[in-house]
């Protein structure tokens, strides 16, 4: 039995790429004291993106692409709510997920994600969608080292959310192999499948046949999640 449906956030619910590179762009300027342009990976959203895809989390993005130790790293990411909420880049949710949502409202909904939780929660609110995510788990709710692809968040997501009894489980739906991998993780700890993982693939391509962990399901547009909850019920 479906108990809740449980989502990632950028990438998944929102289309966040543009916005997300403009803050870093400032962050990594605030952070290093160099123009943006000296850093390839900040050259444009397909070379951002790519580079994300690549990584488990940002703080290792921050490191590997930029050159950031760990005082400077959790320095930007102290900057990235102050930052999320100054930039003015237009930010929606996917065409249809607004839909979707309503047409799932009698399930629980909640979010695991490595964005703020304040930014959440505003876009949640401005889309007047903030009724129906009883729980969001932000970066900030976790330390680094539980981070996905660890399944810290998730099951704290979980738990709080709702009770899983035997023969429950719950859908997580996201557009990175780390959310795949942190499905795979939360049933490792369970001892049993109560994570079905969903790639989120609208709008953007599937690359998830060169994942080490392969979701479940896939939807290439977020009708396909009505499906998938109706092939599981």
């Amino acid at each position: 039995m479906l108990k809740a449906i449980i989502w990632d956030y950028d990438g998944t619910l929102v289309d966040t790429r543009q916005k997300n590179l403009n803050v870093t762009r400032s962050i990594i300027s605030t952070v290093t004291g160099k123009p943006a342009e000296a850093f390839p990976v900040l050259e444009s959203v397909t070379v951002y993106d790519a580079a994300n895809m690549k990584v488990p989390n940002w703080r290792v993005l921050y490191k590997e692409a930029f050159g950031l130790n760990d005082e400077q790293t959790s320095y930007a990411g102290s900057l990235w709510t102050e930052y999320q909420l100054k930039d003015n880049t237009a930010i929606s949710f996917f065409n249809g997920i607004n839909e979707v949502i309503h047409s799932l409202s009698y399930y629980g909904h909640g979010i695991v994600s490595q964005n703020s939780k304040q930014n959440i929660t505003e876009v949640l609110s401005r889309e007047g969608v903030d009724q129906f995510f009883k729980i969001v788990i932000g970066y900030e709710e976790v330390s680094f080292a539980f981070q996905k692809p660890h399944p810290e968040g998730l099951l704290q997501c979980i738990k709080q959310l709702t009770k899983l009894d035997d023969e429950c489980f719950i859908l997580y739906i996201g557009d990175h192999e780390t959310d795949a991998t942190c499905a795979y993780n939360a049933n490792d700890q369970l001892s049993r499948k109560a994570v079905y993982s969903v790639g989120a693939f609208y709008e953007k391509e599937d690359h998830s046949n060169n994942w080490n962990i392969k979701p479940d399901f896939k939807a290439t547009h977020p009708n396909d999640i009505l499906d998938i909850v109706n092939l599981l019920q």
